[in-house]
This record gives C-alpha cells, structure tokens and sequence, in this order.
C-alpha cells in the first residue's frame, strides 16, 4: 500500500496486530488505524489489533518489480512473540530475494532480534532499527549492535525524554 510516511515508499503488512511493550506505544498511531480499519470492514483487520500472520502476503514485494524503500510491517512489530519463529524467517527470506528494494525493519522487541539475529540471511537491502524513546530503552541500541544487520538504524520516535 502507497504511503504518506515521508521517509518510505511503500508499506508491507504480512503481518497486523500487536501489544503494548513500552511507554512508546502509549499513543500508536497503529492500533487507532487498526480500530478504524475494522469498523470500515477491511478483512485484514477483522481481528482488530490482535496479531494476525497474513501468509498469503509473505511473497508480496517479489511481485513489485520497480525497486522500492519499504518500511516492512509498519502496523505491527515483526518480533512480537505471537509471531512463529518460521513466520518471521519466511517473511526475511522474501526480502533476500527481493534484491531490487530496501526493506526497513523496526522494532521494540531487540531481545527477540537478538535471539534470531543468526538465523537471518542479512543480506544489505535489509535495514534493521530500533525504536528509543526514552532511557529506560536506550538497551535496545546494545542489542542491535550485536545483530548482523549490515545497516542499522535508530528511530526516536515518539520522544519522550532527552
């Protein structure tokens, strides 16, 4: 889906749905987007914000054949524990054959990037980031450090604190 997030191109969801992990998700932007989904009846969004794996979109991006920055799960967290190990494996191999476009990948759960960090295939049209919007979350920097990501990348957003 086409996007006014000015720093990306194109958003792919194969995966909605999430919960809160931190003060950052206090205001998601997500689940109220995921809430007026639901009422609109978009069947992605049947289930509301619960975590809802989509694989019949796990091969979308190989389709797009122009090249492509995509932020990668912009309603939903791709680490989040109600994701099968596999799912999340499956959904990065699709961005190592997709080596036309950027994938951008962020998350709030670094300990679960942490503990599949060497299975992924990070090959450099993946860019991983973290979220940090305070300091109790600053850690997460320390975890991305340690994965093989070959780009990495911090979003300070929200920001609640210097």
């Amino acid at each position: 889906m086409a996007t006014k997030i000015e720093w990306t191109e194109e958003t792919w969801n194969p995966v909605t749905g999430c919960t809160k992990c931190s003060s950052g998700c206090e205001h998601c932007y997500a689940a109220t987007f995921a809430k007026r989904l639901q009422a609109m009846k978009c069947p992605r969004y049947e289930n509301g914000f619960n975590v809802t794996v989509h694989r019949d979109l796990f091969q979308k991006p190989l389709g797009w054949k122009k090249p492509k920055m995509i932020f990668v799960n912009s309603m939903s967290d791709l680490f989040h524990d109600d994701i099968p190990d596999e799912d999340i494996l499956s959904i990065f191999a699709t961005m190592n054959a997709a080596t036309q476009h950027t994938f951008q990948v962020l998350t709030k759960r670094s300990n679960r990037l942490v503990e599949l960090s060497p299975k992924i295939n990070w090959t450099s049209n993946i860019w991983m980031g973290v979220s940090v919007e305070n300091k109790a979350s600053i850690g997460r920097c320390e975890d991305l450090k340690v994965t093989g990501a070959k780009v990495k990348f911090i979003s300070a957003e929200p920001l609640l604190e210097s």
